[in-house]
């Protein structure tokens, strides 16, 4: 059986700060939503072991990994090595949400 919902609904954004929502999580893989208003930020991280896939749901989002910026817009996709840090930020004018999806490295 399958468990599907619009992600639509659950985009949330707020002025005291980004929104992120785990959607997922499995031994292998963990999907989580960022909502950032424009301006907003979060600090470079990392995620040891697991690559990272990145999909701009809307609005415009800058990923910044240690190998160069990327800046995505609604529809784009983006890939990185999740042990090099990485900070998403909002440069646009309008609400940016996107999903980060975390699989864990073959071997790890």
């Amino acid at each position: 059986m399958s468990n599907s919902r619009s992600v639509e609904d659950l985009l949330e954004f707020k002025d005291d700060g980004p929104v992120t929502r785990k959607l997922i999580e499995t031994d292998r893989t963990i999907v989580t939503l960022v909502c950032l208003k424009p301006g907003q930020a979060i600090p470079p991280f990392t995620h040891k072991r697991r690559e990272a896939f990145v999909t701009c749901m809307r609005g415009s989002v800058r990923i910044t990994p240690g190998d160069g910026p990327a800046q995505l817009k609604a529809g784009d996709i983006s890939f990185y090595d999740g042990s090099q840090p990485a900070g998403p930020s909002n440069p646009g004018t309008e609400n940016a949400a996107f999903l980060v999806t975390l699989v864990r490295k073959k071997g790890q």
